[in-house]
């Protein structure tokens, strides 16, 4: 016999559909598909101006990469205690990382199979780099500093 849809709503409890969506992972994607699209489009302008697959690009992670960093620290993750400077340092090291994941995976598709558009390409680095970034602007990036207390996304 099967639970009632009491018993299962009493089993499992109500979904918070406010704190879902005020979840860090839920706005650090909706950032990241912004930042995606500043991406893409800057990529394609670079590209279609002349630039090789690569150096656009380069310039185009570049760029997105400024545009998540101010948002998810604005928006995303709680102030950690630590000076602007220290924290956009432990930023680059790991979008460094993530963005180096994203990029040799964009090359590779690029040169394993030439004919697959730039586009598919750049999205698919994106993607399997997305949690390889998460858990580090989580855990090293944007953990608060010992003896800070968690609060609100930052508000500057």
């Amino acid at each position: 016999m099967s639970p009632s849809p009491r018993a299962l709503t009493a089993r499992l409890g109500r979904v918070d559909l406010n704190a879902l969506i005020r979840a860090p992972l839920w706005k650090f994607l909706a950032i990241g598909c912004l930042g995606l699209s500043v991406d893409a489009l800057l990529f394609s302008v670079l590209h279609e101006a002349g630039l090789s697959r690569a150096v656009a690009r380069a310039l185009s992670l570049a760029v997105a990469t400024a545009v998540t960093w101010r948002l998810n620290r604005r928006f995303t993750f709680v102030a950690t205690g630590r000076r602007q400077r220290t924290e956009l340092g432990r930023y680059a090291a790991v979008v460094l990382g993530a963005q180096g994941i994203s990029y040799a995976t964009f090359l590779t598709i690029s040169w394993a199979a030439p004919h697959v558009h730039a586009m598919v390409a750049l999205v698919v680095g994106a993607v399997v780099a997305t949690a390889f970034s998460f858990t580090g602007q989580r855990l090293f990036t944007f953990r608060p500093a010992s003896g800070v207390i968690e609060g609100p996304p930052h508000a500057a």
